[in-house]
């Protein structure tokens, strides 16, 4: 390998990252995307989150979803599809942006800087391999903020107090409490034998999702008769001390398989191959600060922001923490994803993308699934295009300008009626 000079640096490619590096090559912008995986697709191929839940579905992600549909989906009202799908639509779209490039594999060692400012990056290959990535703007969308905690930005984790942001439901005393982990896993039926009664299974209730149907436990007769012959599981639910640290995540995927060990025996008896994701889920990693905090009562405003980027349609979902969380309180109107939860305090030539932006414990806990995630990327990707273009820093760019861009790139900005 060798050093190389874009426009563009958008580090992960996942469900943010591609729409990003997509969504600067569609602006205009040089654009190098790169992973530490040897695989793309963040989440929908490390843990098997392989359905589009929450909303709105739009721009790049749901030109995805048509492509899956199309392409990878024998029925019409297809919920789920299989990993290697969305690879395959992935690899496709960012194949048609002759002005990005991919690079799988390369870990980032080093941020290369000016000041206060981020002007690349060093990442390894192996055996001592390094070499340098020189961007005018960077996107971080690792899930876990990692780049930009090594350019020196601030870090959110675990839940805050009540007085810090004077959210109703925050607890009043600040603790590490991050929402839970789930293993997912696709279980398909081999041979022609009768439909499993998905009941069965202790964690059904956590979600069983039925092709042609959607939940198995919300009308299992009707599941039976389907018998679609594959499902998609979310395994099992477990605490994790610090999704921060590698050693203790391990710790919390040897729980989940054992907490599993019951319900994929029962599986394996009625003659069903179990498929489980390389990884563990992790939901809520670190938090970057950024020019404006999403709190609980931003997602409760009923105001979109002047300069929202992206729209929200799914309510407070906490995963662990929200035994005492009023049902009716979990939900929330359609709320907007501010520009300014994009742009990190106190660094320039960085943009921020995906669940790490600024917001609190409570308010990521909204706006960190796929759609969303996605449309955030995006409005990443076309921001940091129009900085290089415009020859402005992050957080002096006029959001209007970006949420024009995005328009013309098919994202929704609005409630839709």
């Amino acid at each position: 390998m060798y050093d190389k000079i874009a426009d563009v640096l958008v580090v992960g490619a996942g469900v943010s990252g591609i729409p990003a590096a997509i969504g600067a090559a569609r602006a205009g912008a040089t654009v190098v995307l790169i992973e530490d995986d040897p695989v793309i697709g963040g989440a929908t191929t490390d843990y098997f989150v392989d359905m589009f839940c929450g909303g709105p579905l739009t721009g790049i992600l749901q030109e995805a979803h048509t492509l899956l549909k199309t392409h990878y989906s024998p029925m019409s009202d297809a919920y789920f599809f299989l990993p290697d799908s969305f690879q395959r639509v992935f690899w496709y779209l960012l194949a048609q942006e002759p002005t990005l490039s991919v690079i799988t594999g390369v870990r980032v060692m080093e941020i290369l800087r000016e000041g206060q400012r981020v002007v690349g990056v060093r990442v390894a290959t192996g055996l001592g391999r390094t070499f340098t990535i020189h961007s005018q703007i960077t996107i971080d969308a690792t899930g876990c903020g990692d780049v930009a905690l090594m350019a020196g930005c601030t870090a959110m984790y675990g839940c805050e107090a009540r007085s810090d942001f004077d959210e109703p439901h925050a607890p009043l005393i600040p603790d590490h409490h991050v929402q839970e982990c789930t293993w997912l896993y696709i279980s398909q039926k081999i041979g022609n034998g009768p439909a499993f009664d998905m009941m069965k299974l202790e964690h059904v209730h956590l979600g069983v999702l039925v092709n042609g149907l959607g939940w198995f436990h919300e009308d299992p007769e009707l599941a039976m008769r389907l018998n679609p012959g594959i499902y998609l599981h979310w395994g099992c639910r477990v605490a994790c001390a610090d999704t921060r640290d590698s050693a203790i995540l391990t710790s919390a995927q040897t729980t989940a398989l054992r907490m599993m060990e019951r319900d994929h025996a029962l599986l394996r008896e009625a003659g069903y191959a179990i498929y489980l994701a390389p990884r563990l889920g992790v939901r809520e990693s670190n938090r970057i600060v950024g020019e404006h905090i999403i709190t609980e009562n931003d997602l409760r405003s009923r105001d979109l922001p002047a300069d929202t980027i992206a729209v929200g349609t799914y309510g407070i979902d906490l995963w662990g923490g929200d035994e005492n969380f009023p049902v009716e309180d979990r939900q929330t109107p359609a709320y907007g994803i501010p520009y300014r939860a994009l742009v990190p305090r106190d660094v320039d030539g960085l943009l921020l993308a995906g669940k790490i932006i600024s917001g609190s414990h409570l308010g990521m806990s909204a706006y960190r699934v796929m759609p969303i995630a996605g449309s955030i990327g995006q409005a990443a990707g076309v921001a940091a295009a129009l900085c290089v273009q415009r020859r402005k820093q992050p957080r002096d760019l006029d959001a209007q300008v970006v949420r024009a861009v995005l328009r013309n790139q098919n994202q929704q900005l609005e409630v839709m009626v």
